[in-house]
């Protein structure tokens, strides 16, 4: 399965890209991007075999992306753009660019047909920054760290793919360092230690080198702990296995040097973890959390939900799951259901929401993911009116829209019924009540959606249209970002909680 990432600052290209490659058999999508910056995260830690890019997007153009890309590591690059001069094109392929289209011709087809060009020189020729048998042999412990062994590990197998190591004493260790600048004398004092035999070096991304090797006897372990905990002089964290014995555990012995050195994220003056046991994988009762916290937002408590999304870091603090990505996407789910639930959605607002996401995936310790969160959670820290404290319009118009929320309703309408015109209705709304005409709308839809999911057999169609949504599919996406879950699996799990078997 080749590896796409894909690059475009235009939402509806991206996604329609996303959707492509997902259709064709052969490849999956690495990560998709809006910017150049955003790009090279991605790039760095997922190391796709092909990336698919536009070339004017802002800040990092496209062609000063790809320099950098290709200083990491080669890929093969496809450039898609609205400029028909030829200079743009020299440019390109001078940094590496395999392609290059004009997205006036572009279609699924000539898509499919280009990955498919891609896949065979990358068969033929191998994009690999250090050869096909470094790339072979960081594919393996990559494959091996994430989902085990399901056959026998021999040293056979594992030389024919470019890992050395022979059934005996084992360690591996991850090594992480911030910019990628320290992996090269990394590289060195490694390869200089004592005891260590059959060394395999694989870097994973820019920023991490995996080390697995066998060892002489069981103390030469401790002294490679102490060689790391001496590198003071090097900006770079390492988390080191329990020491294994045979080539079976080698799986095992990964995944415990990659989720301790992301015990670095919840401790981040320390360098080295070699002790520490590692506990859960990602964040527990992560359902629980997204519904409680959606459902008090949606009565605008939101103190209350504060209060919710406190406690879930305090879990998460507590257990140091070693699953960031998860960790992070809670974290996200949280800031982005407030803006999405709260926040007027004008000009501007979805860039808003991409630049938190964007924050938050990049953050390196806790200290970092909480701030972001403190900052975007900051003016409700307060609350906001309770509906008890409304005007007589308002309350008034509120009434009429609990009533009425299936239907049509507009601004224009709701605005007539309390005999206010709409612009200065809308301005006194969104004062009182701290959302506005067409978030407070869509929360008494959406609320109403819950109830019938929890307590009803109706099907999701029926649910959607009885709340006033026209189209299921637009229903199904606006739940999802609001409870982090399709209504199918909602439903599913508030039966399994309602049934007396649960």
């Amino acid at each position: 399965m080749l590896k796409v990432l894909v690059v475009d600052d235009e939402g509806p290209i991206r996604q329609w890209l996303e959707y492509c490659v997902d259709q064709f058999e052969g490849f999956t999508v690495a990560g998709a991007a809006a910017s150049g910056a955003q790009a090279l995260e991605l790039y760095r830690r997922e190391l796709p075999d092909i990336v698919v890019s536009d070339i004017e997007m802002p800040g990092m153009d496209g062609l000063e992306m790809l320099r950098q890309m290709q200083q990491l590591h080669p890929a093969y690059a496809i450039i898609l753009t609205s400029h028909e001069d030829f200079s743009y094109a020299r440019r390109a392929l001078t940094l590496g660019t395999a392609e290059y289209i004009l997205k006036t011709e572009i279609t699924m087809d000539s898509l499919r047909q280009v990955l498919d060009k891609a896949a065979k020189a990358i068969r033929a020729q191998g994009f690999s920054g250090g050869g096909d048998m470094e790339r072979s042999a960081q594919r393996l412990l990559q494959q091996l760290a994430l989902e085990g062994c399901r056959g026998q590990l021999t040293t056979e197998t594992l030389r024919r793919q470019g890992v050395s190591l022979e059934d005996g004493l084992l360690m591996a260790a991850d090594f992480w360092s911030r910019d990628g600048a320290s992996l090269p004398q990394l590289r060195q004092v490694v390869a200089e230690l004592p005891g260590l035999d059959n060394l395999c070096l694989v870097p994973l991304g820019y920023e991490h080198l995996l080390v697995a090797a066998n060892l002489r006897q069981e103390g030469s372990y401790r002294l490679a702990v102490e060689c790391f905990q001496a590198q003071s002089h090097l900006p770079c964290v390492v988390g080191v296995s329990d020491l294994v014995q045979g080539l079976q555990q080698l799986p095992e012995a990964l995944r415990m040097a990659q989720a301790r050195c992301r015990l670095h994220f919840y401790h981040p003056e320390r360098r080295v973890f070699w002790r520490e046991s590692v506990g859960v994988s990602t964040p527990r009762r992560v359902d629980t959390w997204q519904v409680a916290f959606s459902k008090e937002l949606f009565g605008q408590h939101y103190q209350e939900a504060a209060a919710i999304k406190d406690q879930a870091i305090r879990e998460i603090l507590d257990d140091c799951p070693t699953d960031l990505d998860a960790v992070k996407g809670l974290c996200a789910f949280f800031a982005s259901t407030l803006m999405h639930l709260t926040m007027e959605q004008a000009e501007g607002w979805e860039a808003r929401l991409e630049d938190v996401e964007r924050r938050i995936a990049a953050t390196q310790d806790m200290g970092q993911l909480t701030a972001i969160l403190d900052q975007v959670f900051a003016p409700f820290a307060s609350g906001l009116p309770r509906p008890g404290s409304y005007s007589e319009p308002i309350r008034e118009a509120i009434a009429y829209m609990k009533s009425h929320y299936a239907e049509k309703l507009t601004l224009g309408m709701v605005a007539g019924r309390a005999s206010f015109n709409p612009e200065y209705f809308s301005r006194m709304f969104t004062k009182e009540t701290g959302l506005n005409f067409v978030t407070y709308l869509n929360n008494l839809r959406m609320r109403r959606a819950v109830e019938l999911l929890e307590r009803t057999d109706k099907k999701i169609y029926e649910i959607a249209e009885e709340v006033g949504y026209s189209s299921v599919s637009y229903f199904s996406t606006a739940f999802k970002k609001t409870f982090g879950q399709n209504p199918n699996e909602y439903q599913l799990r508030a039966r399994r909680q309602a049934s007396p078997a649960s």
